[in-house]
């Protein structure tokens, strides 16, 4: 869904050129896949075990969409792996800045480059960002 951002995270990736995995299938999935590299793999559609291994395999997951909760940035979490969201919604209440995650400001391209190239993934504690995700647990 196009409200979702991945043309940022897409257009971000592709000047980093680091490996970015998306999940998912949707109707703006065509056009993404034109404008990515070859750094970025679209895995399509994966099971709840397949979903589990792509975050506990991730430096960090990449949340750039304003959402009123957002699940995913909380399933990354309870794996343990940080999380990387545009400040905003959900993910203010979610994503604690420097212990389960970081945030960037602006809805760009820009200011997700900037939060990546930033990002340190070796500072943040598996164990205490997995005991945080189960605050939001049934």
């Amino acid at each position: 869904m196009s409200y979702k951002r991945f043309d940022i995270v897409i257009n971000a990736f592709n000047r980093l050129g680091l490996p970015l995995k998306i999940f998912g299938i949707g109707p703006a999935l065509d056009s993404l896949r034109d404008q990515a590299r070859p750094n970025i793999e679209f895995v399509g559609r994966v099971t709840d075990e397949e979903r589990s291994r792509l975050y506990q395999g991730a430096a960090a997951f990449i949340n750039p969409q304003l959402e009123d909760f957002g699940i995913t940035a909380i399933e990354s979490m309870s794996a343990g792996r940080p999380v990387i969201a545009y400040a905003a919604g959900g993910a203010l209440e979610t994503v604690q800045e420097n212990v389960t995650g970081s945030f960037f400001k602006e809805q760009t391209w820009e200011n997700l480059l900037d939060a990546v190239l930033h990002f340190t993934p070796e500072k943040f504690d598996p164990a205490v960002i997995a005991a945080h995700a189960e605050k939001f647990s049934v």
